[in-house]
């Protein structure tokens, strides 16, 4: 309570803080400047457009305001000597220098003054046809969803593992740059649509609402410290144009993969209301198999086992967020949201065990699992934001609330024989998973410009999570009862509390711009094993430094170089001590002593421009401390066991390329290339009596996408991507090749308001997950699929929106801005 205490009197002090800068004297003027603002093309009037009154000696923000539905505006001032900027989406700013305001000349009046379209607006360039654009700013890069004719249709899985860097394993777990430790945003916080288990949330959310990605691997101070690879920020989408506008979007693939999506927006005046709905229907079907050697088998246990797999999961899921952006006056801004996920889903699994004994003899097990799971989320949220006459002095204050809940239902049963014919069922078993996290934030950010590009920038959040997980499994007896099985049947409880707060400085002095940070975090981390009356705490503090340095080279050419520290706690299923029995011969059991990683991470980029190409190279390098691995250990009744440990450290280090060129008006080629290398010691590790072994491992992989687009120009345009991901090395074996190709083909329909698209993700059907793991007692070569080949037919229609199109000899090179405030 004490530290919730101090956050809030601390945020009303920041608070208080921000209202004293605004000015005390709220007398009426009896001054203005008016006009008419029209485009120049329709001579229409342009409504709602942005005006800003300038002071015209230091450039300081004066006053604002918009222009009504007849293009007019009439904007207070006091005397002086100003200069105008008109601003609107789709427009070229507009600039109107050497205004006076004087006794003798108390109203400006700059009649009917013309605004023109932006160039690059003019041009009836594709939305589909073009490649995901990557912008690069300070400390991050944004990756403009909607071009890439493979997401359409798919979820936010699909979408994250076609970016650079970024993959999804056949479980769903997304890594970055080869690591896992990555922490998955939603609009910059952590959020409902991820809900309790990321990897099956990711996978149910439409990507459809997805406006843009971004991937942050040196996160400045700003941001929450925890994930040491980096932070992925999935973005959605939202508009604040005047009007009604928006988008519709329907889809139906094989195998089943029907959906739809809206995103509308509506803004009058004072107030823009905002919503994003998706609704879809998906069934994955997948399939796999092992082959295992055991050593040191005793002689009624298996010496050999091939396991064959194979899965129909999904169902039904929905979500949906609206809120509201209310403009309480030209610089105060108050939003609401509210966001609600939904999903019903059965999930049947098949699991066959093939199993061959020393003595000669054979036997076959089968092991199925018809499970129900149920999800729902719900989110709060409400943001203030106030904007100062000084540009780019900023105060935010946000909180969030939201309720989770997980529910899963299985029957299980197994049956035994010496092949498929005369199977005899012998254990009969239920699993129920009732889980639920509640968690709130509060969190206050205040930037503070002191000279053109100078800017100081101080803000503390706290946030409290609380997961409970009740694990019930009963098995039936010789009478057909079914009683509880204690040795599974659990009770879980995980609480963390971290409150944080950072300061950030930054400038530019000549071509440099430099960024220097430190964050502060608070840690209190309690587990509490309810069956077995344990508890664990665990209290930490510590500082993570930032800093961040951009070299303008050229104007095309720059050189950027940033380091961090980074944290991973651990938590929830990683430290539970008890397994599901989905599969009673491989459990993955949490380690309740696990403690937190630490990263220290670098890293030397360069940029590089022209006009119909751009190069990007970055070397990186991480240093890990209680690096965590996932060992197994086989004993001599065949039973694996999985399980997390803190092994030692890990070196990695790596080089990536982003390279794109358009060759023709019609062919353009994309691609990434990461390779990257790293080492972590062999050694051993204990938990209870148990000794668990682990080579060294020396690893070198690379990753590498290539996208093809072509533009033939009043037919269709076309994409080919080709996804390669080469060999690694872990610790118990490696990981092998992975190929995948994606296609893509796409129509603009109803003058361009329409867009028909089809596409086939892992044409060759080829995009398997392929392993090599060994220990002192068994060595194991497994392959699967999550999903087999698909194909998505989709149609979208926008309405009052101009197509979006990519912006020429733009990209990105925003280095002093920093990135969003999170």
């Amino acid at each position: 309570m004490k530290i919730k205490s101090h956050l809030f009197i601390g945020l009303l002090c920041l608070i208080s803080f921000g209202y004293s800068q605004a000015p005390k004297d709220q007398a009426a003027p009896t001054f203005a400047v008016k006009g008419t603002l029209i485009n120049s093309i329709s001579n229409a009037p342009v409504e709602f457009a942005t005006v800003s009154v300038f002071n015209e000696v230091d450039s300081l923000l004066i006053t604002g305001g918009l222009t009504d539905e007849a293009g007019i505006f009439n904007i207070p001032v006091k005397p002086g000597h100003y200069y105008l900027r008109f601003q609107f989406m789709g427009f070229k700013d507009l600039i109107i220098a050497n205004v006076e305001i004087s006794r003798d000349n108390p109203v400006y009046n700059t009649g009917r003054i013309q605004i023109k379209e932006s160039e690059t607006l003019l041009d009836e360039v594709v939305i589909q046809g073009e490649r995901t654009q990557m912008e690069m700013t300070l400390d991050k890069k944004v990756f403009n969803i909607g071009k890439d004719l493979s997401n359409l249709g798919g979820s936010a899985t699909d979408i994250l593992d076609n970016l650079p860097s970024v993959q999804v394993d056949v479980e769903g777990n997304v890594s970055l740059r080869g690591s896992e430790n990555v922490r998955i945003l939603i609009n910059g916080k952590p959020s409902g649509l991820v809900g309790l288990s990321s990897n099956d949330a990711l996978r149910q959310l439409n990507g459809n609402l997805v406006e843009s990605v971004e991937i942050i691997t040196n996160p400045s101070a700003r941001y929450d410290a925890e994930g040491l690879a980096g932070i992925i920020n999935i973005v959605l989408r939202k508009d604040q144009k005047a009007g009604l506008n928006g988008s519709f979007q329907v889809n139906t693939g094989v195998p089943d993969n029907h959906g739809g999506s809206v995103n509308l927006n509506f803004r009058k005046d004072w107030i823009n209301f905002f919503t994003n709905i998706g609704v879809n229907y998906r069934r994955n079907k997948g399939s796999g198999f092992s082959e295992q050697s055991f050593f040191n088998a005793s002689p009624t246990s298996p010496s050999f086992t091939i396991r064959d797999r194979s899965h129909d999961r999904g169902g039904l899921s929905y979500s949906t967020r609206f809120g509201s952006d209310i403009y309480l006056n030209d610089q105060t801004t108050l939003t609401l949201s509210f966001l609600y996920r939904f999903s019903d889903e059965n999930n049947e699994t098949q699991l066959i065990y093939n199993d061959s004994y020393a003595s000669g003899a054979d036997s076959l097990t089968l092991r199925n699992d018809n499970e129900g799971e149920g999800d729902e989320n719900i989110e709060y949220a409400l943001n203030y934001t106030r904007n100062f006459k000084r540009s780019g002095q900023k105060l935010t204050a946000d909180f969030q609330y939201q309720n989770n809940n997980e529910q899963e239902s299985s029957d299980l049963i197994q049956s035994i024989g010496t092949n498929n014919n005369n199977q005899l069922p012998f254990l009969f078993q239920r699993a129920n998973t009732d889980e639920i996290e509640e968690r709130f934030m509060i969190q206050s950010d205040y930037i503070h410009p002191f000279s053109k590009d100078g800017k100081l920038e101080f803000g503390t959040r706290y946030t409290d999570r609380l997961v409970g997980n009740d694990y019930v499994v009963t098995e039936q007896n010789e009478n057909g009862i079914y009683e509880v099985d204690s040795a599974f049947s659990n009770e879980f409880e995980y609480e963390e509390d971290v409150l944080a707060i950072y300061g950030i400085v930054g400038n530019k002095l000549g071509k440099l711009s430099w960024q220097l940070g430190l964050r502060y975090e608070l840690t209190k981390l309690i587990t509490y094993q309810k069956t077995n009356d344990i508890r664990n705490d665990q209290n930490y503090s510590n500082f993570f430094p930032s800093m961040f340095l951009t070299y303008q080279l050229t104007e095309t050419q720059a050189l950027q170089a940033s380091y961090s520290r980074r944290i991973s706690r651990p938590r929830g299923r990683r430290l539970n001590p008890f397994s599901s029995i989905s599969d009673n011969r491989n459990y993955y059991v949490g380690n309740p002593n696990l403690q937190p990683e630490f990263t220290d991470s670098y890293e030397l980029g360069y940029l590089l421009n022209f006009e119909k190409s751009s190069i990007y190279s970055g070397l990186y390098y991480r240093y890990t401390e209680g690096v965590e691995q996932r060992l197994r250990s086989t004993d001599e009744n065949g039973i694996t066991f999985t399980r997390p440990y803190n092994v030692s450290i890990e070196r990695s280090y790596g080089i990536e390329f982003n390279v794109s060129q358009d060759f023709s008006d019609w062919y353009r080629v994309s691609g990434n290339v990461n390779f990257f290398r790293s080492y972590v010691p062999g050694g051993s590790v204990t938990f209870g009596d148990e000794v668990v072994t682990y080579n060294e491992a020396n690893a070198t992989s690379l990753s590498s996408r290539v996208s093809n687009n072509f533009k033939f120009k009043k037919l269709f345009d076309a994409q080919l991507n080709v996804n390669y991901r080469a060999p690694r090395n872990t610790v118990q074996g490696k990981s092998l090749t992975v190929t995948s190709v994606d296609i893509g083909l796409s129509r603009d329909v109803l003058k361009n308001k329409g867009t028909v698209a089809f596409n086939v993700r892992d044409l060759f059907n080829s995009r398997k997950w392929r392993s090599e793991t060994f220990n002192e007692n068994s060595f194991q070569y497994s392959e699967f699929q999550w999903r087999s080949t698909t194909a998505t037919l989709s149609f979208t229609y926008r309405l009052n929106q101009k197509k979006q199109r990519e912006k020429n000899n733009e990209r990105g090179e925003d280095y002093g801005d920093g990135g969003a405030e999170f």
